[in-house]
């Protein structure tokens, strides 16, 4: 064997033996965590975790790893010989949830009324409801849009629906401005990056979102993937009405 054979096999041998697949499983306070992410920063590669919290992953002594999960904190971990010779068990701290001790502000923002956006949030939200639910408007509408009666409207509405609707209590403005203030997944990050609401329109959107009559049970721990959804829709439709509002000051 020849000297340059003999060199190049000395410098793959050690990767070969040291690099092999490291196996683990991760939970956190309550169960074992399904589709955690596991990334071995060191070699750039990445994997999940199955149904039962289990995972394996490529990695070698001194390779970094971070395991994060959507409701869960982020960790680090540098992996010693121990990792690679047993299987590993990690925990993930949850996210700290005040979604059901949310405190209330007292101080609201003040902002600019805007009556054309207000206008046609209202409009919007009462056309839908006159189509839906045409037997509490009396007599029909003429089509033209009278605002001082459309806020009489809403309140009169807001009251038959906690009556004679659902079981359920709603989401108020206070609710959300609290929640995006205290919360550490439902931050300003998500609200301005994720959701694309600016600063200017927040007590807007949080006013829309109260209209939308968005269930406070969503607020819970267990349904927060179905209140980020609905605060999507809400976003997309609130920022639509943003643009046709912009639209039409322009054309006037």
């Amino acid at each position: 064997m020849t000297t340059k054979i003999k060199l190049l096999l000395l410098l793959i041998l050690p990767t070969t033996v040291i690099s092999q697949n490291i196996t683990g499983k991760i939970y956190d306070e309550e169960s074992t965590i399904k589709g955690a992410k596991i990334f071995n920063i060191s070699n750039n590669t990445s994997t999940y975790t199955d149904d039962k919290g289990d995972f394996k992953i490529q990695a070698s002594v001194n390779d970094t790893v971070i395991l994060s999960s959507l409701f869960h904190k982020e960790k680090k971990v540098k992996l010693t010989e121990n990792h690679l010779k047993e299987t590993n068990v990690f925990e993930l701290k949850k996210i700290v949830n005040a979604l059901d001790e949310v405190l209330l502000s007292e101080n609201r923002e003040v902002v600019i009324f805007n009556a054309k956006i207000y206008a046609k949030i209202f409009s919007i939200q009462m056309k839908n409801d006159m189509k839906n639910r045409p037997y509490l408007y009396h007599p029909p509408p003429s089509g033209n849009i009278d605002f001082i009666k459309i806020a009489g409207l809403i309140g009169k509405l807001f009251k038959i629906k906690k009556k004679k609707d659902a079981p359920f209590i709603t989401a108020t403005y206070k609710t959300f401005d609290s929640l995006f203030k205290n919360d550490e997944f439902f931050n300003k990050n998500l609200l301005t990056n994720q959701l694309q609401i600016k600063e200017a329109y927040k007590p807007l959107f949080f006013d829309y979102c109260d209209v939308k009559q968005i269930d406070k049970q969503l607020l819970k721990k267990e349904n927060r993937v179905i209140l980020l959804d609905s605060l999507f829709n809400c976003s997309k439709e609130f920022l639509e009405i943003v643009e046709k509002s912009k639209k039409d000051s322009i054309t006037n």
